[in-house]
């Protein structure tokens, strides 16, 4: 059964990374009905319903995710977001759950805020930002309104000369926001193909560190291409 939810979260994930948000709760509720206490697939479908305007579902959700993991940030995160009544639906959002670190490809950075009135707080865990890559630097922009806002540039000789590799090389790579606090930002890059330098595999999704570790049976062991 754990290959069977690993190939459906492959799917959901390449789902969600493309925009088809219908698909993306289909599979999902695929997952759940195998098992009900997979709180990837939850947070994934919670997600979904948030970006096909399903709000009641989407909270609805996410507090099941509480019940699981009471101290899971996503879920609370996306709680507060709903309650609030502030929620930027034209960001480009994936959980980042969706983001496996895998050996090569991923890679995370801290970059301090330059942007004008942005802070962390202003970020959204798994926000997609847009990147502008140049041979020396990366500025990094967030999209909001449908207007791209520079909020930092990456001048990190390692990290920027890898990205540069990655586009020569026909790659996607996309960056999100792991978190942020006051004038500074954890982001992680994933490009499709390795550049990075190999580190230790880790299956677990980076939001979800320190919190309560599920059983190794609900691991999702898979490699996704993006």
């Amino acid at each position: 059964m754990q290959a069977n939810i690993a190939l459906l979260a492959k799917k959901a994930i390449g789902e969600a990374l493309k925009g088809n948000w219908e698909s993306a709760i289909q599979f999902n509720i695929q997952i759940l009905d195998k098992n009900p206490n997979n709180i990837d697939a939850r947070l994934r479908l919670g997600r979904a319903y948030l970006q096909t305007k399903q709000f009641t579902k989407a909270k609805k959700m996410f507090k099941e995710v509480l019940q699981l993991d009471p101290i899971n940030q996503v879920a609370q995160r996306n709680i507060d977001l709903i309650n609030s009544k502030k929620l930027d639906l034209n960001n480009n959002i994936v959980n980042p759950s969706l983001l496996i670190k895998e050996p090569g490809t991923t890679v995370e950075i801290s970059l301090d805020l330059k942007g004008r009135g942005i802070t962390g707080e202003n970020l959204v865990p798994g926000e997609i930002l847009v990147l502008k890559i140049k041979k020396r630097s990366v500025d990094i922009f967030r999209t909001k309104n449908k207007k791209e806002v520079l909020i930092g540039t990456i001048e990190t000789g390692d990290v920027v000369s890898r990205l540069n590799k990655a586009q020569e090389l026909k790659a996607s790579t996309i960056a999100s926001v792991i978190k942020g606090k006051d004038k500074m930002v954890e982001i992680l890059f994933k490009t499709s193909i390795p550049v990075f330098k190999s580190e230790k595999q880790d299956i677990r999704p980076y939001i979800k560190k320190g919190s309560l570790d599920e059983p190794d049976a609900e691991s999702e062991e898979l490699e996704i291409g993006v």
